[in-house]
């Protein structure tokens, strides 16, 4: 049961033809783009700024922010990531490593907008050194409690999620600390925005103020009402986006 469990841990979910249809729709007016070979869509011109997608995602999800950001001047990439909706199976690492071929090509990004599962791939992406600005929406912070929802959706018994939760650990050691764990040290030099639904019931927003009460550089904003992918069309959050990406970065960019 466990290497089932597994396999569906590592398989996104699939996407309907009504769905597909309307994200064709949605990002018609964007420029199909392939960087570090990665495809996607681009808009505006600017600064760089990439807009990811979380597990099960589609780069259409991404678009209001992408439109907002670049009327405010900035060139906005949203690249298609592992995990995506009907995609293959894959994990956390190749979506890690797929977000870093796009930064090795394009450079690297002055701000980064991350939905859900994507702000622990940017985490990951960004050990060492993270852009300047980050936004996490509505984001996974820690694995367990990602195990936690996964278990319930597809209704595991105990020794189910416990079998699960053993296979994840033994199957990379090393990254399991970093994944269930929030701490002050995550995305290095970058300011960062958290904007997250207190009612969220695919990601606690406990966890968010957890970051943000103890990491430097962190401001939150609870979003009552938004969802945890509806938000990502929310008025309110796109403003908030703006207001914080645009907050000096490109006037002192264009200024450097």
């Amino acid at each position: 049961m466990s290497s089932l469990a597994f396999k569906a841990w590592l398989t996104p979910p699939p996407i309907r033809s009504s769905t597909a249809a309307r994200d064709r729709e949605e990002v018609s007016d964007l420029t199909p783009v392939y960087f570090g070979g990665v495809p996607g869509h681009e808009i505006g011109s600017g600064p760089v700024a990439i807009a990811a997608h979380g597990w099960g995602g589609r780069t259409a999800q991404m678009t209001a922010i992408a439109r907002s950001l670049a009327e405010a001047g900035y060139r906005v990439i949203i690249p298609r990531l592992p995990g995506y909706a009907g995609g293959r199976p894959t994990d956390i690492k190749r979506a890690a490593a797929t977000l870093r071929a796009v930064v090795d090509d394009v450079g690297q990004p002055h701000l980064i907008v991350a939905h859900s599962f994507a702000a622990m791939v940017l985490r990951l992406a960004f050990s060492e050194s993270g852009p300047r600005r980050v936004v996490l929406v509505a984001p996974a912070l820690d694995v367990r409690d990602a195990l936690d929802v996964f278990g319930d959706r597809l209704r595991l018994l105990p020794w189910a999620r416990r079998g699960l939760r053993r296979r994840l650990e033994t199957w990379d050691p090393a990254l399991w600390p970093n994944m269930a764990s929030v701490h002050p040290s995550q995305l290095p030099g970058s300011t960062l925005l958290i904007v997250h639904d207190p009612e969220d019931t695919e990601a606690p927003f406990a966890r968010s103020a957890e970051l943000a009460a103890i990491r430097p550089s962190t401001s939150i904003v609870a979003l009552r009402g938004a969802g945890h992918s509806r938000i990502l069309f929310d008025a309110e959050l796109t403003e908030r986006v703006t207001d914080f990406a645009t907050d000096r970065a490109v006037r002192d960019d264009s200024a450097a």
